[in-house]
């Protein structure tokens, strides 16, 4: 799921007729003031993060003239908020509310479509509105007909709000659908909406999605790697995700589990590069590595027969990780062609490593062509490093662990650390 920022999010919601407040985007404390100063104050303060829930954390800030502004906006670019450090800030016009509504369009997985849902209560405490028919409106939406205004107003018919206000809600309703369908939305939110004495205005965006159709959106400029939560992507799971971007033959699929090393430090774990043929061997290698006190920095499936340039490529990204004192690949027992996977990992491991492997390194081919790869291994000098341990078709996830743990200890003692 590909999550937009709000000032992202607004541009679609104004593109698509809904009103959003004057703001400007600003990456320095300076260009902050300078914003405020051109919208006129009183101005509001947003911090720009993949999270929700920023009010609560002190992510929305206010000033009133131009000291303000810079105090508030030093502080916001110096936080760190949900685990993200603030970068980068949205700096609008302070609107007067009068009434905060709550209005969505999310796919439904359970009914199979998109649904609208209403509420008379937006605001940071949506969670905990009611379930009323008086304050709450949720309806699916037969995706060949549409959420035209009349359906949108029949939908909230029975909220308690006055008719003009109804009306203009339809109308913000039926927009708000047209962003989710022509972005291929998951969610898009509004929350909140806020009856101000100029209409209806959307205060902030969370707009998400599919992350399976961002090719169709080019002009959007969004850069996402997969299933990495609410964090922005590192540079490295940006650099994977291009590697499957225009070749669909098998796939390379990586993303960081610890990416600045703190799970490791927290648990004592010690960080290896890891890659491996199928989820279920993954994981299976995964829990005899922790035990042995090994901890993955990243996952990585290489599954669907890639190409051995698709190997090559993704190698070098997983050996590329920081603080890694070691790699691990290991393949289940399938039908892929095991050449071709080896061709590319001994190409990668020849540049890296050109007069032998210097962390420990544990290979396991298992499946079609396995014995290929590992004489490749051999007639290219890869296994000349007394840190590589290459394992056939019959080992087992067990020894695959208990091989890089050897390997590892025998490193450590060569340098000179304790074990």
């Amino acid at each position: 799921m590909a999550r937009l920022q709000e000032h992202q999010g607004k541009e679609l919601l104004r593109k698509a007729g809904i009103a959003v407040l004057p703001g400007r985007i600003a990456d320095r404390v300076d260009d902050a003031v300078a914003a405020a100063e051109a919208i006129g104050y009183p101005v509001a303060l947003k911090a720009q993060i993949p999270a929700g829930k920023r009010g609560f954390a002190g992510g929305v800030r206010f000033a009133n003239d131009r000291n303000e502004a810079n105090a508030e906006a030093a502080a916001l670019f110096s936080a760190t908020i949900h685990g993200h450090r603030v970068a980068r800030l949205l700096v609008e016009k302070k609107a007067v509310i009068e009434r905060e509504l709550y209005v969505a369009v999310l796919s439904d997985t359970a009914r199979r479509a998109p649904v609208i849902m209403v509420s008379t209560k937006g605001g940071m405490d949506i969670e905990e509105a009611g379930h009323d028919k008086r304050t709450l409106a949720v309806g699916a939406v037969d995706i060949l007909r549409g959420a035209p205004a009349y359906f949108c107003l029949d939908l909230i018919c029975d909220l308690d709000l006055p008719g003009a206000v109804a009306a203009a809600l339809a109308q913000v309703m039926a927009r708000l659908y047209r962003v989710y369908r022509t972005y291929d939305c998951t969610l898009a939110e509004i929350n909140p909406l806020a009856l101000t004495r100029d209409g209806l205005v959307a205060l902030d965006a969370r707009i998400a999605l599919d992350d399976d159709a961002l090719f169709r959106h080019p002009e959007l400029g969004i850069e996402r790697s997969l299933e990495v939560g609410d964090r922005a992507p590192t540079a490295l799971e940006l650099a994977a995700a291009k590697i499957d971007e225009h070749d669909h033959r098998g796939s390379a699929h990586f993303v960081q589990i610890d990416p600045d090393g703190s799970l490791a430090r927290r648990d004592g774990k010690i960080l290896i590069g890891f890659d491996g043929i199928g989820t279920g061997v993954s994981m299976a290698v995964m829990d005899e590595l922790v035990p042995l006190g090994f901890l993955p920095m990243n996952f990585c499936d290489t599954s669907g027969n890639p190409t051995a340039s698709k190997l090559y490529r993704i190698t070098k990204i997983i050996l590329a990780q920081p603080m890694i004192e070691g790699y691990v690949f290991a393949s289940c027992l399938s039908s892929q062609q095991l050449d071709n996977t080896a061709r590319g990992i001994v190409k990668a491991f020849r540049e890296i490593f050109p007069r032998g492997a210097t962390i420990p390194c544990v290979f396991s081919f298992r499946g079609a062509w396995d014995e290929t790869a590992l004489a490749m291994f051999d007639e290219h000098g890869i296994t000349k490093s007394r840190l590589v341990r290459l394992l056939g078709r019959d080992s087992t996830e067990q020894d695959v662990a208990v091989a890089l743990s050897e390997l590892h200890r025998e490193w450590r003692a060569d340098a000179g650390r304790p074990p």
